[in-house]
């Protein structure tokens, strides 16, 4: 088999708030979760419906947190139906 590109997973500052805007703005979905009882730090899976089997966005507690730099372009793509669309969300 050939290797397969699966998933990525952050750590974050705010897991909530991380995943409410991936939920909402975004349209993934919330997959799986563990942890978070006992001390246990808590993991969030989430996918794209109806394609949980091609790549998963797993979160992360416990991120440390930057503040990006003016030319700093990292980020994560997303299709929507219009540039209006895409400016609405980044500007969240």
């Amino acid at each position: 088999m050939a290797a397969a590109f699966t998933h990525v997973a952050l750590h974050v500052r705010d897991l909530d708030a991380c995943v409410a805007f991936y939920r909402d703005f975004c349209g993934l979905a919330v997959v799986h979760e563990r942890g978070g009882e006992a001390g246990e730090s808590r993991v969030v899976w989430l996918a794209q419906p109806g394609r949980e089997r091609d790549f998963i966005f797993v979160l992360l507690p416990g991120g440390p947190g930057r503040d990006q730099a003016e030319r700093d372009f990292s980020h994560f793509g997303f299709a929507l139906d219009s540039r209006a669309a895409v400016d609405a969300v980044a500007g969240k």
